[in-house]
């Protein structure tokens, strides 16, 4: 079986009980198909484990104590009896196609490590564009190009600091290399784009394919971990200084991850100033390692910094002559 099936799939899942039957019908509609399908929940309390009786034994169920997502990705990885491991987060979905293309690049690349897949947006009234569509220029110049993917992209630690497209979500890992890397770290749970760490240990310790064509498609919705912008940013800024002192390769990249984080930082105290979230904004101003000088950012800090209706008052003036 795992000469023509060597895809397993690990979907882990939190009161997703509106949308799992429609992810796991997905992995289950694929043109070559998975090897076995593990459901992790992680502890759910609506009817996500009812909804998925329905499968019966054409997925493999393991229930756990609420622990993350970290955990349920390991824990799905661990029950897997195949050489690669694919990833759906139980709100996604996966195109189809999506096997058959990741088994030609593991056949046609198997030094390959993990492999990622392009994907899109969509909500429930709007498709968004490919996310490759949306990388800056070159992003993939000097890669090896296959017919459906590349490998090999240069200096792509520092890449990823502007433009991220390799989400959890239509990747595939083999599974000794998943391990030897201590999977997904359960330190970032509740941390915003906690995936982030772990892609960059992928990049820092192995080789990293990447499939060009939307492979799988990426849910936006009202629960969305991902939908506070203000959190992704200030955890991919705590992501990139832990990579600094925990990553091998990253110290190379030293400067670029400082400036990086500082350009985090700048976006999320504007967002939290203009939500007029000042704890949010006074942490964030305390956190650079190279504070901004503009008289914008100065002038924000400072009332950020008023007494309560001194402060509320101030903000309301910026807000309506345009500091924002």
């Amino acid at each position: 079986m795992f000469e023509s099936y060597p895809i397993s799939l690990v979907v882990p899942t939190y009161n997703r009980g509106p949308l799992i039957e429609e992810t796991i019908a997905s992995a289950l509609a694929q043109e070559s198909g998975f090897a076995e399908i593990v459901v992790v929940d992680d502890g759910s309390t609506d009817n996500t484990v009812a909804r998925l009786a329905a499968f019966g034994d054409r997925i493999q169920l393991i229930r756990s104590a609420r622990g993350g997502v970290q955990q349920a990705r390991n824990i799905g990885v661990a029950a897997c009896s195949t050489p690669y491991v694919a990833f759906c987060d139980s709100d996604d979905l996966l195109q189809p196609t999506f096997t058959k293309v990741m088994l030609r690049g593991i056949g046609e690349h198997p030094e390959v490590d993990a492999w990622y897949a392009n994907f899109f947006l969509f909500s429930s009234d709007a498709v968004d564009r490919e996310k490759l569509e949306k990388a800056p220029e070159g992003f993939l110049n000097g890669a090896t190009r296959g017919d459906d993917y590349c490998v090999n992209i240069p200096n792509l630690y520092e890449r990823v600091l502007k433009f991220q497209p390799f989400f959890p979500t239509g990747s595939v890992i083999r599974k000794t290399f998943y391990q030897r890397l201590g999977g997904y770290d359960r330190r970032f749970n509740g941390v915003g784009a906690e995936d982030f760490e772990f892609l960059l240990r992928v990049i820092c310790n192995g080789k990293l394919g990447y499939a060009t064509l939307p492979l799988a498609a990426v849910r936006k919705h009202d629960h969305n971990d991902s939908k506070d912008t203000l959190r992704s940013l200030n955890g991919e800024a705590e992501i990139l200084e832990y990579s600094l002192v925990h990553h091998p390769g990253a110290i190379q990249q030293r400067a670029a991850i400082r400036a990086s984080v500082d350009q985090r930082r700048r976006q999320a105290f504007d967002i939290a100033y203009a939500r007029g979230d000042f704890p949010s904004a006074i942490y964030t101003a305390a956190h650079f390692s190279v504070a901004p000088t503009d008289s914008n950012f100065r002038i924000k800090k400072a009332i950020s910094n008023f007494p309560g209706i001194m402060r509320d008052m101030a903000w309301r003036l910026t807000q309506s002559v345009g500091h924002h």
